[in-house]
């Protein structure tokens, strides 16, 4: 990565040794749009950026999801944390 004009190559460094921590897999993007727009019909809004660029709140928004009293938005939130977990672990997903 060459820095451009008025970038420092220790700022770019730094950056990219940022981008990989603690950031949640890539979602598959059809699911991870109904899980929002179901999650919205819940009045729980949640921002599909987070969802991807920060883990710690994607897992809270799957137990949130998991714990709620909708059949449909708990099995959306299982299949999403099997991708993470396989993600995770390496393995291939399961679609």
């Amino acid at each position: 990565m060459n820095p451009s004009p008025g970038q420092d190559s220790n700022d770019l460094a730094s950056a990219s040794s940022w981008l990989g921590r603690g950031m949640a897999p890539a979602w598959p993007a059809e699911l991870l749009e109904h899980f929002c727009l179901r999650m919205s019909s819940q009045g729980m809004c949640v921002s599909r950026a987070l969802m991807i660029c920060d883990r710690r709140y994607a897992l809270e928004q799957l137990a949130h999801a998991h714990n709620m009293a909708d059949d449909m938005l708990r099995m959306m939130a299982v299949q999403l944390f099997r991708h993470f977990e396989a993600r995770q672990s390496g393995i291939a997903g399961l679609h």
